[in-house]
């Protein structure tokens, strides 16, 4: 077990350094945050599916419109992008999570002032991933054009990833080698971030360093659980966003529950140092 010592960014605050032990976790244990993530699921199935639906219905329609704009080609990059912004689109349902591993109903109006508390630096995290995403669906227009040579192809000239990569070997290697490289950067950035930032009043970006060097000391663990939201993201946007009716708050409450065993907070002592919290 290793610890990493958080530092508040403004020297005026008067909140006290905190320390958080880092465990070794066990390859299995992102299938117990998913078994979490559904109980919690469970819990409030209503408005966890409502959630979902929102979210669902976001995405249906940024692709209706893609496709409306006759950018239709811009599709199936979409799938992929929308990796990089779905773990914000899940604050507030990790905002649920929070108030239920505290043993509290999370009613609307607690789960908002959780939302509220930290919204400057969750609003920067949001920032960061929506230039990325954007990004993305830049490169991966450039990549396609320069590869295919089709700057705006037709509605019929579109096909799926998987048979583009087919058509192309350079377009798999550059375009495959780019979305892994880009993916593992951002995960490790964001993965432990956004519900630390939730859980905890500090800024982005000593959210993000936690984040990065929690996910780096458990990596074996956490590229299985990378693997997992991939695969299941994927499953859900192949129904026409339909799955992520249900896959949305699935890994929304399961992101808090790979938090809370990642990065476990130390209760300050009576000397002012940090001890191991029970």
């Amino acid at each position: 077990m290793s610890t990493y010592i958080l530092s508040p960014s403004d020297t005026t605050s008067d909140m006290p350094q905190r320390t958080f032990d880092i465990p070794h976790l066990d390859v299995r244990q992102p299938f117990e945050w998913l078994r979490q993530g559904w109980d919690d699921l469970r819990a409030a199935p209503v408005v966890s599916l409502i959630y979902g639906l929102v979210v669902a219905a976001l995405a249906f329609l940024f692709a209706y419109l893609t496709a409306a704009v006759d950018r239709f080609y811009l599709v199936p990059f979409l799938f992929s992008g929308f990796l990089i912004i779905a773990p914000f689109l899940s604050v507030g349902l990790m905002a649920m999570a929070k108030r239920r591993d505290e043993h509290q109903r999370p009613h609307t109006i607690s789960v908002t002032r959780i939302l509220v508390g930290n919204a400057p630096s969750l609003t920067m995290m949001g920032l960061f991933l929506l230039l990325v995403f954007i990004n993305w669906i830049m490169l991966s227009n450039l990549m396609f054009g320069g590869i295919f040579q089709e700057v705006l192809p037709t509605y019929q000239q579109v096909r799926p990833l998987p048979v583009m990569f087919l058509e192309s070997l350079p377009f798999l290697a550059v375009f495959g080698g780019i979305a892994i490289i880009l993916a593992a950067i951002v995960f490790r950035m964001t993965a432990l971030s956004l519900p630390m930032l939730l859980d905890q009043k500090i800024d982005a970006f000593n959210a993000t360093f936690a984040s990065w060097r929690a996910v780096g000391e458990n990596w074996r663990t956490m590229s299985v659980w990378a693997l997992l939201i991939a695969a299941l993201v994927s499953i859900a946007t192949a129904t026409f966003f339909l799955g992520l009716i249900v896959v949305i708050p699935w890994l929304g409450y399961a992101s808090w529950h790979a938090y809370r065993d990642s990065l476990i907070p130390r209760a300050p002592s009576p000397t002012g140092g940090d001890t191991a919290q029970a």
